[in-house]
């Protein structure tokens, strides 16, 4: 794991203790609530176009020993 400098730690604690990112991630979080399902459906669509592969061609998985 790589150490920060001294710099960087009081950088992160500055960005931290920001009033503005506060207010960003919170307008951020309530947004993402509200995502209305049409637009999540039409997210799951474009994202499912990236995939153009057949999944009747994919390996078939093998049973190994599974720790529960």
């Amino acid at each position: 794991m790589t150490k920060l400098s001294e710099q960087e730690k009081r950088e992160l604690k500055e960005d931290a203790m920001s009033k503005s990112r506060c207010t960003d991630f919170r307008v951020l979080a309530n947004q993402a609530s509200q995502l209305p399902p049409a637009d999540y459906l039409e997210f799951l669509t474009w994202a499912a176009s990236l995939s153009k592969e057949d999944p009747r061609l994919r390996k078939r998985p093998t049973e190994k020993t599974m720790l529960l």
